[in-house]
């Protein structure tokens, strides 16, 4: 008699969003728009994962800092956009070779941060993500009154505000969708 293998469990991993589909196993399947391919993200491959899936809004913050400490806006522009070209590279030429590619990715069974959300995370998370957010939100605002900010600052403060808005109702709307 032969024994069959057992296929092993499929993992839970912490990716939700855009780009984010599994396969017809149930793995989570990473698509790249530029390639057309899917590729598979096991759970050794996560942490970079979602660094490299929001590698735009990361370098974005990180230019942020830069200005608003030691560089000036040019200088700023001028890193985010070197930091910007090297992560890109890093993706494409580094990250992306060492995954698996993967054919059968089902375009219909996208993985929502909503449906993440709900399935993967504590009540009390959920509420206190919710209240972060929103306190975000009145408090990078009131930020840019206090220190008086300039017209096109206040504006970012504002486009920051609406994004915290919209993750705190995210995570309030999933709240009530939780058992």
């Amino acid at each position: 008699m032969s024994k069959k293998k057992k296929s092993a469990p499929v993992e839970k991993i912490r990716l939700s969003g855009r780009n984010i589909y599994t396969d017809k196993k149930g793995r989570t399947i990473y698509y790249d728009f530029v390639t057309k391919k899917g590729y598979l993200v096991d759970k050794k491959n996560e942490n970079s994962a979602v660094f490299y899936k929001n590698r735009i809004v990361v370098i974005l913050f990180a230019a942020i800092l830069c200005w608003a400490t030691f560089l000036s806006p040019i200088q700023a522009v001028i890193a985010w956009a070197v930091m910007m070209v090297l992560a890109e590279v890093t993706f494409r030429k580094s990250f992306l070779k060492r995954m698996e590619p993967v054919t059968d990715v089902d375009f219909e069974r996208r993985v929502s941060a909503l449906q993440y959300i709900v399935e993967n995370k504590e009540k009390g998370r959920v509420i206190m993500l919710a209240v972060l957010y929103l306190l975000f939100a009145v408090l990078i605002v009131l930020n840019a009154y206090v220190e008086k900010y300039s017209i096109g600052l206040c504006i970012f403060s504002g486009c920051l505000a609406l994004v915290g808005i919209y993750f705190g109702v995210l995570h309030i709307i999933a709240l009530t969708k939780m058992k």
